[in-house]
């Protein structure tokens, strides 16, 4: 598995070569998901290409960090309450309606 390169040469990447950066991220985070078990590695992906999905809002780096942050925080949140209270996490059901097409008028 590759390491991590040191803060400053990932700063360098940043400032002068971030799609060599965007690549590093990308490589890395399938090998880590290629080492996770089979059961897992759906999920990861899942999660992987919200991550991508949230990056792809992002206006510029510090807009794309305040994103992730927010992501961050709700995912942590969501686990406290899966710790700390779990009934409450099925407490809101959505009801699911089938679509119906509207009735088209007849000439």
């Amino acid at each position: 598995m590759q390491t991590l390169p040191s803060f400053d040469e990932l700063k360098i990447l940043a400032e002068s070569k971030p799609e060599e950066l965007e690549a590093l991220r990308l490589r890395m985070s399938e090998e880590i998901i290629a080492g996770a078990s089979p059961s897992m590695q759906p999920r990861l992906r899942a999660q992987l290409s919200h991550i991508n999905q949230v990056i792809s809002r992002g206006k510029n780096p510090n807009h794309t960090n305040v994103l992730l942050l927010s992501e961050l925080q709700q995912q942590l949140k969501r686990f406290a309450q899966a710790l700390n209270a779990p009934e409450t996490l099925t407490e809101h059901q959505a009801e699911v309606k089938p679509f119906t097409r509207p009735s088209q008028p007849e000439d």
